[in-house]
């Protein structure tokens, strides 16, 4: 999983449009590409798009083929003509390209028109408002930063049409039976970025780009705090370039209970953004490719900012044997990022007066998209309460939703240890001397909220008096480009 690469599959991205324009066509091309169309699945049809009512013509069809193709003579827009493949026929075109069973040659006077691709986010019972409600709240939020926008209801339900139907980049966000779909459409000049990507079957190219772009759009318009935007939020934080930071830590999405005792999650994560960087050799198990690393451990101890002694020693030791059991790996919630950071093998040997690691790990743990890149308050030594507020500082934001949670005072309660009112206090500080970090580093947003009696409510600024049951912030996706 390359954190730079971008696919159609890998953001479940539905190909539902495609149409070539040609200037001019003549009679017997149109009939060569009719013909070459019908031996691959698809009856042609024809119509005039000056007409108030087109009629469909037939050019070629046969009961046997279930696709279609049009070819639209004079549009609304274009003097010459539109072949078209609309929705699945759309699709299956573009599923030939990707086979590479498209002879472009019969292509070679048509530029690429229109391009339409959506993803589908299933309603979920997580969903505190209707799919109308969020669309509503889609066109307020649009209407003040002055956009094009329309919310309409047709036979399946309601629309949100942001831009105009004639623009280059024009979009839908409409429900269906169980979902939203979020519609992505590209015309005019901007497809002349991608029509030699499509014909010259350089798609990955083609797919980064368009994937890219799209989930660009999406987040740079719409309100992300909603729920129907969770997948928009996981897909917008590996491409978010964070050039604050000089000096961070990678992370994946963590478990809102970890298993790991605070400081071996701390070494944990300080461990995978360690081993990165280190050179290596590519070993196999089963054909499954490992980096062998070799580290002395008096250097990790170094990374983790601690004194290089015999206990500190053993405890590293303890971790790196931990490590191999996988029984820190829960502390993250991508499973499949568990079995990717699988350790197999670890062994410790003592060479003169050091010891030394050799530790396989996989592969392609190297090429995961680590969504989250925050703020190294570790390398620094931390008391155990400072220690224990920055853990769960770094545990909350390193979560799935865009709203995170600050639970106070049930920290305090769940608290390894008995706290003073001095302590507790003290903790207070921590935490909003961690969230000003954030903010310096333009990861959150400005607006924050203090918990009251369990109520959200609105403020300007964290003190110690209005923090005591709890607070939230909310991360920053904002875009530009």
């Amino acid at each position: 999983m390359n954190q730079n690469k971008l696919t159609f599959q890998s953001e479940n991205l539905v190909v539902d449009w495609i149409s070539f324009k040609f200037q001019y066509l003549e009679y017997s091309t149109k009939t060569k590409i009719a013909n070459y169309l019908f031996k691959i699945g698809f009856n042609s049809y024809q119509e005039s798009g000056k007409l108030a009512r087109p009629i469909k013509e037939s050019i070629l069809v046969s009961p046997e083929n279930n696709l279609e193709a049009l070819f639209v003579t004079r549009g609304p827009y274009w003097e010459g003509t539109i072949l078209q493949f609309s929705g699945s026929n759309g699709n299956h075109f573009y599923s030939l390209v990707q086979k590479k069973l498209i002879q472009w040659k019969l292509f070679s006077l048509a530029t690429l028109g229109r391009f339409d691709i959506y993803y589908s986010r299933k309603n979920q019972s997580k969903d505190k408002i209707s799919g109308k409600e969020f669309l509503e709240n889609c066109q307020r939020n649009l209407k003040q930063i002055n956009r094009n926008v329309s919310l309409e209801k047709n036979r399946k339900g309601w629309i949100l049409k942001i831009g105009s139907r004639r623009s280059n980049n024009y979009s839908r966000i409409y429900e269906t039976k169980n979902s939203l779909k979020f519609e992505y459409e590209i015309k005019g000049k901007i497809t002349q970025n991608y029509h030699l990507l499509l014909v010259e079957n350089r798609l990955e190219e083609f797919e980064q780009k368009l994937s890219s772009d799209f989930l660009l759009y999406f987040g740079k318009l719409l309100p992300l705090n909603y729920s129907y935007l969770d997948w928009l939020v996981i897909k917008l934080r590996p491409i978010r370039k964070q050039t604050t930071l000089q000096y961070g830590l990678n992370s994946d999405y963590i478990q809102s209970d970890i298993v790991a005792d605070s400081r071996n999650f701390v070494a944990l994560i300080q461990f995978l953004n360690y081993v990165r960087k280190l050179d290596f050799e590519t070993k196999y198990i089963d054909q499954i490719p490992y980096r062998v690393v070799v580290f002395r451990l008096q250097d990790f101890l170094e990374v983790q900012n601690k004194s290089n002694n015999q206990y500190q020693l053993v405890k590293v030791k303890n971790f790196l044997k931990e490590l191999q059991t996988g029984i820190l790996l829960t502390s993250f919630s991508d499973t499949y990022f568990q079995s990717l950071v699988a350790v197999p093998l670890v062994k410790l040997i003592k060479f003169q007066k050091f010891w030394v690691a050799r530790v396989w790990v996989a592969q392609e743990l190297f090429y995961y998209s680590y969504p989250f890149y925050l703020p190294d308050v570790f390398q620094q030594k931390l008391k155990k309460d400072e220690f224990e507020v920055q853990v769960q500082v770094f545990k909350i934001f390193s979560s799935e939703n865009i709203e995170k949670v600050f639970l106070i005072q049930e920290f305090f309660q769940n608290y390894t240890s008995r706290l003073s009112n001095q302590q507790k206090t003290k903790m207070k500080e921590h935490f909003i001397q961690s969230i000003k970090l954030f903010q310096q580093y333009d990861l959150i947003e400005n607006n924050y909220k203090i918990i009251s009696n369990g109520f959200f409510l609105d403020t300007d600024v964290l003190t110690i008096s209005n923090i005591s049951e709890g607070f939230v912030i909310y991360e920053k996706l904002s875009l530009n480009y």
